[in-house]
């Protein structure tokens, strides 16, 4: 599964080129997290930095604004590469335009963006679907992760038995197949966050259900992954205790959203 969007193409500065990150259909109505690479478009080495102030434009399909955004930092890979996050408000389903500007990225040419109305992936305000998933009940915890350094307590419920307990929070990811190299650095980011708020349960669900297949095309796709509609990986949700769905993040987090997101279902 990807995390990059392709993107839009001609205008602009040509030294940079933007993507948008987010995955097709996972962007809906309203306030949206919409992520943005910025790459050079010869090498394709990422533009993107901590130190690298980006300011996003969000326009209707003919460029009229409708909004200007400040883009924040993440990094995908510590210290290797990232990515821009961007809160925006979609007016409503359609296609759009991002326009970017910075000092170091110029005036790339304008990204496209498409908003659905109903997107497949489960968002705040969702019911999380009770998924029935592997645990260290049934399995050696081998069998079921790719994490070369697995939390053992990640492993102990299904994601329904999470939900149906109180507050949760999910790693949908796969370290050792990931297309993203995003995988591994968010599910170690929320295992480092999670002393923090030992009061909520986690789960870790690996993306495919045979982690020792000899290849991509051997892979099988675990029934949650469809339950929950992602298009991508990796994911992490947060549920509170009626099983609600009150924050998803794609692929990379700050550790700010995270712990915002911990505290607000925290008993």
């Amino acid at each position: 599964m990807s995390l990059l969007l392709a993107l839009a193409a001609c205008g602009g500065d040509v030294n940079a080129l933007g993507i948008v990150a987010s995955s097709p259909g996972s962007i809906g109505v309203g306030e949206q997290r919409v992520l943005v690479a910025v790459e050079d478009i010869q090498t394709r080495e990422s533009l993107a930095a901590p130190d690298a102030a980006v300011i996003a434009t969000l326009r209707d399909r003919i460029g009229t604004p409708l909004g200007e955004y400040e883009g924040q930092f993440v990094w995908m890979v510590p210290d290797v590469r990232g990515l821009y996050k961007f809160d925006m408000e979609i007016p409503g389903p359609g296609t759009f335009q991002i326009t970017l500007e910075g000092d170091a990225i110029g005036e790339p040419p304008p990204v496209g963006l498409i908003a659905v109305e109903d997107p497949t992936v489960m968002l705040p305000g969702d019911q999380a679907p009770l998924s029935e998933t592997r645990t260290t009940q049934t399995h050696e915890i081998a069998e079921i992760t790719t994490d070369p350094d697995p939390e053992p307590s990640f492993y102990e419920m299904t994601v329904a038995e999470a939900v149906e307990s109180g507050p949760s929070v999910l790693v949908f990811a796969t370290p050792a197949w990931c297309t993203t190299q995003t995988c591994g650095p968010l599910l170690d980011q929320v295992k480092r966050l999670s002393a923090a708020f030992p009061a909520l349960t986690y789960v870790h669900v690996e993306i495919y259900e045979n982690i020792d297949a000899a290849s991509f095309e051997d892979l099988v796709t675990v029934p949650a992954v469809v339950e929950w509609g992602l298009p991508s990986e990796p994911w992490v949700f947060v549920t509170d205790q009626d099983g609600v769905v009150t924050a998803a993040f794609q692929g990379v987090a700050l550790d700010s959203e995270l712990e915002e997101a911990f505290a607000a279902v925290s008993p």
